[in-house]
């Protein structure tokens, strides 16, 4: 479980570390700070559109092996990264370790789940995304601290080396097995999302998610240039980001274990009031980072309903589903990112970014609100309230202190 863990570690900060690094980046390419956000925007549309053909396509391989050579691409990407001598290649580098990244995260839940045994499945697959939450709270502080007091470039270099050492582990750590990646007939999993109830939840995870990484993308320049803190104490904020995704992640899992519309429905709505309230309190230091640590609950309490509402819903497509919710975050990643960067490009300012966000989210709560509706007008009851296997409670993939 724990090499796992270390492999989403280092895909995870792969993805979020440039958020922390981007006016050292712009500074070094001779770019502007909306187009550095670009490579946010860029691994993000790589990871929707390469990851279910990646998972489609290596459905075959033994996990292991599958486990191995995703993580050495994503070595290559981010070698390609710290090497880069222009931010044209720099791009292509993030593109190459964005590919593996969703196919990546859902066999790392399949294999920790078959390595369990039937009573520690949920726990298993719990614990995998503690790997993310590493990524929010180390990862990227790391990162951001490395790139000032070094230089941009030793980041992506010491995710390589990372990962690659990561590799070596999982060869040796996880059992060899003829398992291939379950290959259920990716045209049979399409047919779920033809479901309003799945194709809904997804349009709602692109929504909040492009709410959440409005702000996430420009999170640096907000604290330095709006909040007036100094760039010493970034890292800091960063890592008490961290811990509020830490808590926020653990909120939702057991809130989505008791009922998942209520959750994502709350939650979402809490989203948007979060970064409505970071809007006004931008100005003060002491009140920005306040409620930049409520946006990270709110953030990271929201993922976990909105993934085991899509795992209910879409109870045909237990292969594809995890890969295309993924996909949806990385969508609102990259819609959130870009608007971020249209933000400031029009003139409106860095602070005007939070309620970009608050719109974004918005939309979110009222897609939610609907789907739920139409679920409860249509059985009676909610549509989530119960696993796909038919049993009383959904089994959380974040946060589950349930076996």
């Amino acid at each position: 479980m724990a090499v796992l863990i270390l492999g989403i570690f280092c895909v995870g900060t792969a993805e979020l570390s440039p958020s922390g690094m981007l006016g050292e980046l712009s500074r070094d390419l001779s770019v502007t700070i909306p187009t550095a956000g670009l490579m946010v925007t860029v691994y993000a549309l790589t990871v929707v559109v390469g990851g279910p053909i990646v998972t489609a396509v290596t459905t075959r391989i033994p996990r292991k092996y599958l486990l191995m050579l995703l993580l050495l691409v994503s070595v290559l990407g981010n070698v390609l990264c710290a090497l880069a001598p222009t931010f044209a290649i720099l791009l292509v580098g993030r593109m190459i370790a964005a590919i593996i990244h969703g196919t990546f995260l859902a066999v790392c839940v399949v294999t920790a789940s078959s390595l369990a045994s039937a009573e520690k499945r949920g726990s298993a697959v719990a614990g995998t995304q503690l790997g993310v939450n590493l990524a929010t709270v180390l990862g990227v502080p790391l990162g951001t601290l490395m790139a000032q007091q070094i230089n941009w470039r030793a980041t992506f270099g010491s995710v390589a080396v990372l990962a690659l050492i990561t590799c070596v582990m999982i060869l040796i750590a996880i059992p060899a097995n003829d398992k291939a990646v379950d290959p259920t007939s990716v045209r049979h999993e399409i047919r779920a999302f033809t479901n309003w109830q799945v194709t809904g939840t997804v349009l709602a995870t692109v929504l909040c998610s492009g709410g959440m990484f409005t702000v996430i993308t420009y999170m640096v320049p907000l604290l330095t240039d709006v909040s007036g803190f100094p760039a010493a104490w970034v890292p800091a904020v960063l890592l008490a980001y961290g811990g509020g995704s830490i808590a926020g992640n653990f909120i939702g899992g057991r809130l989505a274990n008791r009922s998942v519309e209520a959750t994502v429905g709350w939650l979402s709505w809490a989203l948007t009031a979060a970064c409505v309230l970071f809007w006004i309190a931008a100005p003060s230091a002491a009140g920005s980072a306040a409620f930049l640590v409520l946006f990270s609950i709110a953030t990271f309490a929201l993922i976990p309903g909105l993934q085991v509402r899509i795992l209910a819903t879409a109870a045909d497509a237990p292969t594809l589903s995890l890969t295309v919710n993924m996909a949806a975050f990385a969508l609102g990643a990259a819609v959130g990112s870009w608007a971020g960067g249209q933000v400031i490009a029009t003139g409106l300012g860095l602070r005007a970014i939070a309620l970009a966000a608050a719109a974004f989210s918005l939309f979110g709560a009222l897609v939610i609100a609907q789907v739920v509706y139409a679920a409860r007008d249509r059985t009676g009851s909610t549509s989530g309230e119960t696993s796909p296997a038919g049993e009383d409670q959904p089994v959380s993939l974040v946060g589950s202190d349930r076996p």
